[in-house]
């Protein structure tokens, strides 16, 4: 059988690069998260909400899936994942019966504390030798703006 890409092989291939860095970062901090009984998914949604709120914002379901630019099907069951261990408290909106508020609960709060700068040395260690090419991040952001 043939090969034909445009690609010499995987190692030139930008795309199954992203997912091999994705899938071992994904490893390192999964294991990590472990000893707090959370997974990597539930720690970035917990995380993004409790930054959301810090920063003035009315927490929804849509809108932590627009933040965290995830598919709100999936938030929706990891928040009831969430809440079901008591990280996460769900409430109606006064003003909109309609929507549902999401706000930290104090154990949820103490998860973020204690799993964020363990999070933070993994990607600190594991981007280092990226970091120091000026444009790394950048580069990120502008491939997220492409969406």
């Amino acid at each position: 059988m043939e090969w034909h890409s445009e690609f010499s092989g995987p190692n030139t291939s930008p795309g199954f690069l992203l997912w091999q860095v994705t899938q071992s970062w994904q490893r390192k901090v999964g294991k990590a998260l472990a000893e707090f009984d959370l997974t990597h998914v539930q720690f970035v949604l917990l995380t993004s909400c409790r930054y959301m709120i810090a920063h003035g914002e009315t927490v929804t379901q849509k809108k932590l899936a627009n933040f965290s630019q995830t598919n709100i099907m999936m938030v929706s069951e990891v928040v009831r994942t969430l809440e079901r261990k008591g990280f996460i408290q769900r409430s109606k909106n006064p003003q909109d019966k309609r929507e549902v508020l999401l706000s930290l609960t104090e154990t949820g709060g103490e998860k973020v504390t204690a799993a964020l700068p363990i999070v933070e040395e993994i990607d600190q260690a594991f981007f280092a030798a990226a970091m120091e090419k000026e444009n790394f991040l950048s580069g990120l952001q502008e491939l997220l703006k492409n969406e």
